[in-house]
C-alpha cells in the first residue's frame, strides 16, 4: 500500500464574533480579547442566558447575485464568505480548481432560521416561498460550495452536532491523502439562533446567566464555570496534498498529521471521559505520535460542570499536565457546529505564533484548587511543532484533530 499522502493547510477564511475576515479573529483571539456581547438578532428577555457571539454587520454585498439571494439562508451565505477568504489567501483561482477539488462542510442546526420561517408560514396558513426547499436542505453550505467553484470531487455535509466540522476535517483529510482529490475546501458554518432554537437550548439550562463581562461571561475550567454562550461563524481550511501545494509554490500554514474519531453514548447528552481521551489517543496513533510530542491541545471547553470536569479528567489521563491548554469559547461563544472549525483556524495559528490564546489551568480539577478567573484566559508562550484540537457533542461524538508546525523545527 503507497504510503498516504501529507495534508497542508494553505488558506484559511474566518467569520467570528470578532468581525468578518480571519485577521479580525486572529488579532483579538491572540490579544486575550473577547467579542461577547448582548444579544440583539432576538428578544432574551424570557431566557437566562442574555449574552452571545454575534458577527457583527456581515456584509452580503457582492457576495451572490440579488437574483440568487433568495436560494440561501444566512447559514450558506457565510460560508461562501470563509471560502472566499480561504481561497484568496491560498491563491487558488475559484474558477479553475474544480476538478480535482471537493468540500466538506460541518453545521450542528443548518438553516435553522429558514426552518423557523417555513414553520411560521404553515402556522398562519401562509403559502410558502418557491425558494423555501433549497433554503432548508441541511447540506446547504456544502452544496453552495460545490456549485460556486464548479468542485468534480466528493461533497459532504457533516451534521454530529458540535463536532460537524472536525468530523469534516478528519474526512476531507482521509480523502486527500488516499488521493481522491488534491484539494479539499473543510470546515463549518452555523448562523445565530433564532427564538425557537434559542428556547430550546434554554430549557436544557447549559448557558451561562453571567452579564458582567468584568467576572467573565463564560468561564471554562473554573470553579465558577455556570455554562457556554452561543456565538456564530464559519471557519473554512484550503487542505491540499503536500505535493500539490509545493508544485504551485503555496505558502503552507501548517498540517494535519491526522485525526481520532470515537462513538460513546451512554446517553444522547452526557459526555464520557472514555470518548474524549479515546478521541485524542485515536488522534495520536493515526499522526504516529506518542503523548510526549503534543505540547498544546485547543480544548473543547464549554464551561459546563461536566463537560470541563470529563475533559480535564482524560487529558490528564492521556497526557498528564504537560501540554498548555486553550479554551478558545470565552472569546467568541460555542459556535456549535462550526466551532471545530473555527478552532482548528486556532489551533493552525497558535503553531504559527508560538503562542497558546485564552490559556487555562483544566489541571485544578485533580487537586481542588480553581485559578483566578483572568478574563478568559490569556496567551502564553508555546514551545512545540504539535498540537490538539478536540471537539465534542451531543450523541457521544468525539473527534480529535493532529496539527503541526510547517516547516517542523524538530522531529517532533
Amino acid at each position: 500500500m503507497d504510503k498516504p499522502a501529507r495534508v497542508v493547510v494553505t488558506g484559511l477564511g474566518v467569520l467570528s464574533a470578532f468581525g468578518q475576515g480571519r485577521a479580525e479573529f486572529e488579532a483579538g483571539l491572540f490579544a486575550s480579547a473577547s467579542a461577547l456581547r448582548p444579544i440583539t438578532s432576538l428578544d432574551t428577555s424570557r431566557f437566562a442566558c442574555h449574552w452571545g457571539g454575534e458577527l457583527p454587520g456581515f456584509d452580503t454585498q457582492g457576495l451572490v447575485r440579488k437574483a440568487d439571494a433568495h436560494c440561501y439562508d444566512r447559514v450558506s451565505l457565510l460560508a461562501l464568505a470563509a471560502a472566499d477568504e480561504a481561497l484568496a489567501e491560498a491563491g487558488l483561482d475559484p474558477q479553475s480548481i474544480g476538478g480535482r477539488a471537493g468540500v466538506m462542510m460541518g453545521s450542528a442546526f443548518g438553516p435553522a432560521a429558514s426552518i423557523q420561517d417555513a414553520v411560521e408560514r404553515v402556522a398562519r396558513d401562509q403559502r410558502l416561498r418557491p425558494t423555501t426547499l433549497l433554503k432548508i436542505m441541511l447540506n446547504g453550505p456544502t452544496a453552495a460550495l460545490a456549485a460556486r467553484y464548479g468542485l468534480e470531487r466528493a461533497s459532504t455535509a457533516h451534521v454530529t452536532a458540535c463536532a460537524a466540522s472536525g468530523h469534516a476535517l478528519a474526512q476531507a483529510t482521509r480523502s486527500l491523502q488516499q488521493g481522491e482529490m488534491d484539494v479539499c475546501l473543510a470546515g463549518g458554518a452555523e448562523a445565530f439562533p433564532g427564538t425557537a432554537l434559542f428556547a430550546a437550548w434554554d430549557a436544557l439550562a447549559v448557558m451561562s446567566p453571567q452579564t458582567d463581562p468584568a467576572t467573565g461571561i463564560m468561564r471554562p475550567f473554573t470553579r465558577e464555570r455556570q455554562g457556554f454562550v452561543i456565538g456564530e461563524a464559519a471557519a473554512v481550511l484550503v487542505l491540499e496534498r503536500l505535493e500539490h501545494a509545493q508544485a504551485r509554490g503555496a505558502r503552507i500554514l501548517g498540517e494535519i498529521l491526522g485525526s481520532g474519531a470515537v462513538s460513546d453514548t451512554p446517553s444522547l447528552t452526557r459526555p464520557t471521559q472514555r470518548g474524549m481521551a479515546g478521541a485524542m489517543r485515536a488522534a495520536l496513533a493515526d499522526a504516529g505520535l506518542s503523548p510526549a510530542q503534543v505540547g498544546h491541545i485547543n480544548a473543547h471547553g464549554t464551561a459546563t460542570d461536566l463537560n470541563d470536569a470529563l475533559e480535564s479528567a482524560a487529558i490528564a489521563e492521556v497526557f498528564g499536565a504537560g501540554p498548555v491548554v486553550s479554551a478558545c469559547k470565552p472569546a467568541v461563544g460555542h459556535c456549535m457546529g462550526a466551532g471545530s472549525a473555527l478552532e482548528a483556524v486556532a489551533t493552525v495559528l497558535a503553531l504559527q505564533r508560538q503562542q497558546a490564546p485564552h490559556a487555562v489551568d483544566p489541571f485544578w480539577e485533580g487537586v481542588g484548587l480553581a485559578p483566578a478567573w483572568q478574563g478568559g484566559g490569556r496567551t502564553v508562550p508555546l514551545a512545540t511543532d504539535v498540537a490538539l484540537s478536540n471537539s465534542f457533542a451531543f450523541g457521544g461524538h468525539f473527534v480529535s484533530l493532529a496539527f503541526r508546525r510547517f516547516p517542523a523545527t524538530s522531529a517532533g
